[in-house]
């Protein structure tokens, strides 16, 4: 199983009751502003979901499915050579776009507060729904940090002021 589904899988088996909101982390020198849920009750809440697989630090989801974001990362402190740009975000893609798992439609170069970085965009289909697929990386601190937004019928989840609100609010930690 891919590993992105493996992690969404992950956080959709442990969602937790608690609304979503700051999540910061000194020993991954991150953070990140997940939607926050206004109620209980309502399916389109947002809540945050945690994972214990390799490579995904938090996430968050609607509860009736429409939407997720997680944060993610790829370990480079083992592969030296390895850093993002052009043919490597090609070569990461296929965690997210994997056989069988969706389409990759495209790759752009980005900025998030002069960290330059590239966008991944696509679809994907997972328990049964299509999702658009919006994929950000970023090198930073020998990591490559990966923000993914799943909106479920969208082709464009950036549309969507809570998965972009989310997303451009990623920022690193100084030291």
């Amino acid at each position: 199983m891919n590993t992105l589904y493996t992690a969404f899988l992950a956080l959709a088996l442990s969602v937790a009751t608690a609304s979503a909101g700051l999540w910061k982390s000194d020993d991954f020198d991150c953070q990140i502003d997940l939607p926050d849920g206004q109620s209980n009750n309502s399916p389109t809440n947002w809540t945050t979901l945690g994972s214990t697989d390799t490579g995904t630090l938090v996430g968050a989801g609607k509860l009736d499915k429409s939407a997720y974001i997680f944060l993610g990362y790829e370990d480079l402190s083992k592969r030296r050579n390895f850093h993002l740009n052009e043919k490597t975000a090609q070569e990461l893609q296929k965690r997210f776009f994997g056989e069988g798992q969706g389409f990759w439609h495209g790759l752009e170069r980005i900025s998030l507060h002069g960290l330059p970085g590239y966008r991944l965009t696509g679809d994907a289909v997972y328990s049964g729904m299509h999702y658009g697929l919006v994929v950000d990386m970023y090198e930073a601190n020998y990591r490559i940090y990966e923000i993914a937004g799943m909106k479920g019928g969208e082709a464009h989840p950036l549309r969507d002021p809570e998965i972009k609100g989310c997303m451009a609010s990623f920022k690193l930690l100084s030291r």
